[in-house]
């Protein structure tokens, strides 16, 4: 059902549920964290597709606004958590929210413009991919659960090489 009401204008069509996802990603409960950041990761998709337009840059600025520092809030915490877990469930779940988070900021920034909040805590997020991509746990013992690792760290591929694309000009150095 949010995907499908998320092909709207989500902030004018349904004003509650932005807020409510965010009470949702705040809480403590890393499992209604997660489906919570699916829902989010599932309005905010489209964005990758959409021409742009007034109406699309509006409800991203609406979403940008509302969600990003409670996305970075919860990428730095499963990071946190993701070096600690001492259980299978756990280090998944937490797992699932790095995946959710930079899935959802990768659709953000499919757009030509880099938002100036995710230009600042550009250093969070690189420090959040690094310890992904060099993250190892003898909790992840079987294909699902590592599968759930190498979602993120296909995430981070993804989240640097449209870094790269869009900004070349800091790239070709290297």
């Amino acid at each position: 059902m949010i995907s499908l009401m998320g092909k709207r204008n989500v902030y004018t069509e349904w004003p509650n549920l932005v807020p409510e996802l965010c009470t949702h990603i705040a809480s403590q409960n890393d499992f209604n964290c997660k489906l919570a950041l699916e829902c989010v990761k599932k309005i905010c998709k489209k964005y990758r597709f959409m021409f742009r337009s007034d109406a699309l840059y509006n409800e991203m600025n609406y979403m940008i606004e509302n969600l990003s520092n409670q996305l970075i809030s919860s990428l730095i915490k499963a990071i946190q958590e993701m070096k600690v877990a001492t259980n299978e469930v756990h280090l998944v779940t937490v797992l699932g929210i790095s995946n959710s988070v930079l899935h959802i900021i990768e659709s953000i920034l499919s757009q030509e413009e880099l938002p100036d909040f995710y230009e600042e805590k550009l250093p969070e997020i690189t420090q959040a991919c690094v310890e992904i991509l060099n993250f190892q746990s003898p909790l992840l013992n079987d294909d699902r659960k590592l599968s759930e690792l190498n979602k993120a760290r296909g995430k981070v591929v993804r989240l640097v090489h449209l870094y790269q694309s869009k900004f070349q000009e800091y790239f070709t150095a290297y």
